[in-house]
């Protein structure tokens, strides 16, 4: 059988072949999106928990400084030549080791000096008394005036007193010999060397090398004013808050400090208070200059509310906010927190305790009043 198309059975035929595929399409699409509005009319299920209260001890946290207790900078007492140096840089120094050497020959020739004046003056002095002792032995039988006894007394007089001068004058120079032998003023840790051997140096020349104590440092940092108070009114005087520093690695220095320091006002312009711990630095780990994190915990406990910060939405600029379920539909809770804990943030305004707030799932709620279907948290962790 064959079949005669005509020229308008094959135009219907090619136009039946263009709009069916068109026309699927769209039907097609508004089938799918009336299925998709009828899935988002039905309630979206998240995951319900109450805020919960954690019993913790009153905390606070800051960025402190690692300080030595001795920081002293080495000058020359008298001038001199720098004609030997005793250490090397970055020793371990004891107080009173010897650390540079002046030349000590000019002050060793004016100790000698003012030795020879000493003994030249006391022999003066013993001749004078001799001449005293005659002069009051003669007076009592009118062998001479009493001027004569009165010159000699002032004479005895006058070389006590030169005596007396020549010696602090040996004392002096004794004095000024021994600061060319330069030593340590205390023990601790010497750094790099300014001035080295073969140099003039005075008093005025500056610091020679600087040697920081090492054992105990301390470590300083400002607290908020806030967190000050808190503190202080949840401990006998800071005397009881236990200090802790936490390096750049995460690790916590395995001994804590104690509070040895507090400014006596809040700046005004930063509004914390500068404070300092003194920590034990046996093992040397604390190193002056480096900056760590500080923690300070009180012993008093106190409740926090908390919620997880996973389920937060916003930031500390914008605030923050958390979605509440009350009768199955997303009600949205402007909260105020403060610190974290254990990746908890401390709710201090805008919830309490009996609130349901969503904790999973807050990826489905897009606008305030959306139909929601709750499961406890409780019935989640059973499964």
């Amino acid at each position: 059988m064959k079949y005669n198309l005509t020229r308008k059975k094959a135009g219907i035929i090619i136009l039946i072949v263009i709009i069916a595929p068109i026309i699927y399409n769209k039907i097609s699409g508004q089938i799918a999106a009336l299925i998709q509005r009828q899935a988002m009319l039905m309630p979206k299920e998240v995951i319900v928990d109450t805020p919960h209260i954690e019993q913790v001890n009153v905390s606070a946290e800051a960025t402190g400084r690692v300080e030595a207790k001795y920081s002293v900078d080495v000058i020359a007492r008298v001038p001199g030549f720098l004609i030997k140096k005793y250490f090397k840089e970055g020793d371990f120094v004891k107080k009173g080791q010897l650390l540079f050497q002046i030349d000590p020959r000019e002050y060793q020739i004016e100790v000698n000096n003012s030795a020879a004046n000493v003994s030249q003056y006391n022999a003066l002095l013993k001749n004078a008394q001799q001449e005293l002792n005659r002069a009051n032995a003669l007076i009592k039988e009118d062998l001479i005036s009493r001027s004569d006894v009165d010159q000699s007394l002032a004479t005895r007089n006058q070389n006590k007193a030169l005596l007396e001068a020549a010696r602090q004058q040996l004392a002096l120079a004794k004095v000024n010999l021994s600061y060319t032998s330069i030593k340590s003023p205390i023990d601790g840790r010497i750094g790099k060397v300014n001035i080295t051997e073969g140099n003039y140096v005075t008093a005025t020349s500056g610091s020679l090398v600087n040697i920081s104590s090492v054992n105990p440092v301390y470590v300083t940092f400002s607290l908020k004013g806030d967190d000050f108070v808190k503190l202080l009114q949840s401990s006998n005087h800071l005397k009881d808050v236990k200090v802790q520093v936490q390096f750049d690695d995460g690790q916590w220095y395995d001994k804590t400090g104690t509070i040895n320091f507090v400014d006596n006002k809040i700046d005004k312009d930063s509004g914390s208070v500068y404070m300092r711990a003194t920590f034990d630095n046996s093992k040397s780990w604390l190193v002056p200059g480096a900056y760590m994190k500080v923690k300070l915990t009180a012993p008093k406990i106190v409740n926090y509310l908390t919620v997880p910060q996973a389920c937060t939405k916003g930031d500390a600029m914008s605030g923050y906010y958390v979605w509440a379920v009350q009768d199955n539909k997303a009600v949205r809770k402007n909260i105020e927190v403060s610190d974290d804990i254990n990746n908890n943030w401390v709710v201090e305004k805008g919830l309490n305790n009996s609130d349901v707030i969503v904790v999973s799932g807050i990826q489905n709620i897009t606008t305030e009043g959306q139909k929601l279907k709750p499961v406890s948290n409780t019935e989640t962790s059973k499964k």
